[in-house]
């Protein structure tokens, strides 16, 4: 086993939180249903976690060190200590069964817990961590959420498809009234609705969403029709920065303004080159983008974020702007929310 830099207390969050985790690594058949963590015994010792399972209790003593007979002791003692409550009606009456996790113990450790009735479970923390990963994953979206290619390499060539769903309107209209193909015009849609700017009909129609129309509204009528104006992109921004984990889209965005802020703490202006790699290994693409695909996605979501405001870009560099400094303090505030939500979601 690898060097172990663990602390017991984050082992034993997972197996409070999930009792079928523990179940699991007890090879217990019946359901568990925590009582009590970090229990306050007589002594003033605490016990890490107290089940129960039918009429039976079961004491749990988690180390993430391997056997010493200093552990068993301890383990011995708090079952003499709940026996003690039992025997003064503080504590469910019914028989203790008594677990000891750690790592490792050898053949010899296993005999000396047998012959104290104290049942030895050798167990991998990190096992447990990757159990709690994998739930973490199913109840918090932004764990997974990848950014996607549409090929589009501007935001503003949305507009010629955008003005025109100010009424319903079908695929085909749009293709023969943007004159682009019904491919490009099906990519084109799907990042709008990524951006919560366009949303589809059960009659297979689109049409602009809430924040739809508000963008078409603060458009520059006297500009063309390829120009985002400053009010549009501000839209767009506080849209962002309340939800950065709405779509893939978003999310896309949002990792590359976060990239080039992260990044100017080595170098300023930020070098495209380095962007590339960074942001494909933050959006958890290392192993779907090859470097050119990386480096396409990188191109369109920089130039995203640059059409809103978010970042300066000359050349081959990326520079910070005001607006992109509010967004990124922002943003860090509204992602921190999230994942509070999650991980009281799990509990």
């Amino acid at each position: 086993m690898g060097e172990l830099s663990v602390r017991e207390s984050q082992v034993e969050d997972v197996l409070a939180i999930y009792p079928d985790i523990a179940r699991e690594i007890l090879d217990f058949r019946d359901e568990l249903t925590l009582l009590s963590r970090q229990k306050i015994l007589p002594s003033g010792n605490k016990l890490d976690l107290l089940f129960a399972s039918g009429r039976k209790l079961v004491l749990l003593e988690l180390k993430v060190e391997n056997f010493q007979t200093q552990f068993l002791n301890q383990t011995i003692n708090y079952r003499e200590e709940l026996i003690g409550l039992q025997k003064k009606g503080k504590l469910l009456d019914g028989p203790i069964e008594a677990y000891l996790l750690c790592p490792f113990f050898s053949s010899g450790n296993i005999s000396t817990c047998e012959k104290e009735s104290v049942i030895p479970v050798r167990y991998l923390p990190e096992k447990v961590l990757m159990h709690f990963f994998a739930r973490l994953r199913e109840l918090a979206n932004f764990i997974t959420l990848k950014p996607s290619n549409h090929g589009l390499w501007n935001l503003k060539l949305l507009n010629r498809l955008l003005y025109l769903l100010i009424s319903p309107r079908h695929t085909a209209y749009l293709v023969e009234h943007t004159r682009l193909s019904r491919s490009t015009v099906g990519s084109y849609l799907r990042l709008a609705n990524e951006l919560k700017l366009v949303q589809e009909y059960k009659d297979g129609t689109f049409v602009l969403t809430d924040l739809g129309q508000s963008y078409f509204r603060l458009r520059d009528k006297d500009a063309d029709d390829d120009n985002i104006s400053d009010e549009q992109a501000k839209v767009l921004q506080e849209f962002i920065i309340k939800d950065p984990f709405a779509s893939p889209a978003i999310f896309g965005i949002y990792s590359i303004v976060d990239v080039v802020f992260t990044l100017s703490k080595n170098t300023y202006p930020v070098s495209q080159k380095l962007v590339v790699n960074y942001f494909r290994d933050t959006v958890g693409k290392n192993f779907e983008w090859s470097h050119k695909a990386a480096s396409d996605a990188a191109r369109m979501y920089s130039n995203y974020a640059a059409e809103l405001g978010l970042v300066g870009r000359i050349g081959g560099s990326f520079f910070i702007t005001p607006n992109g400094t509010r967004f990124i303090i922002l943003l860090q505030l509204h992602k921190s929310i999230k994942v509070v939500d999650a991980l009281q979601t799990i509990h």
